[in-house]
Formats: structure tokens, C-alpha cells, sequence
């Protein structure tokens, strides 16, 4: 289960302007779950999602249409 710290981060990497440089905790808990990674193109290192990361956004915020089903 993610805490709200971490499902915040989740969030603020998907909605940056800007590459985020940061490591801390809630970043390494994410990466051990396999929703955020380290995207090292271009010589800089910064985070990025995962294809697992966005498609739990997804879900969570009802991006992409549907109903929602219960």
C-alpha cells in the first residue's frame, strides 16, 4: 500500500514542468515498486514514471475516460 507521501510524488513527477532531480525516501519505496525510474538520456539523471506508474494514476484519477465499476 503507498502513503499518501508517496502517491504525492507519483503526482508531482507525472505534473513537473520541469526534470526533477530529487532522491529521497518516497522515490526510493516507489522505485522498489516499480512506478518510478531513472531516465539517464542526455547526460542528466532525472525521474520519470513508469508505464506501471502511469496506468496507476490512471486508475486513481479516471483519466482516459469509462465508467467506473464497482
Amino acid at each position: 500500500m503507498l502513503s499518501h507521501h508517496e502517491l504525492a510524488t507519483l503526482l508531482l513527477i507525472r505534473d513537473a514542468d520541469a526534470p526533477i532531480q530529487t532522491l529521497d525516501s518516497d522515490f526510493l519505496a516507489l522505485q522498489r515498486y516499480r512506478l518510478v525510474e531513472m531516465d539517464e538520456a542526455g547526460g542528466d539523471a532525472t525521474l520519470r514514471l513508469t508505464t506501471r506508474g502511469r496506468e496507476l494514476l490512471r486508475r486513481l484519477t479516471h483519466e482516459g475516460g469509462g465508467e467506473r465499476t464497482i
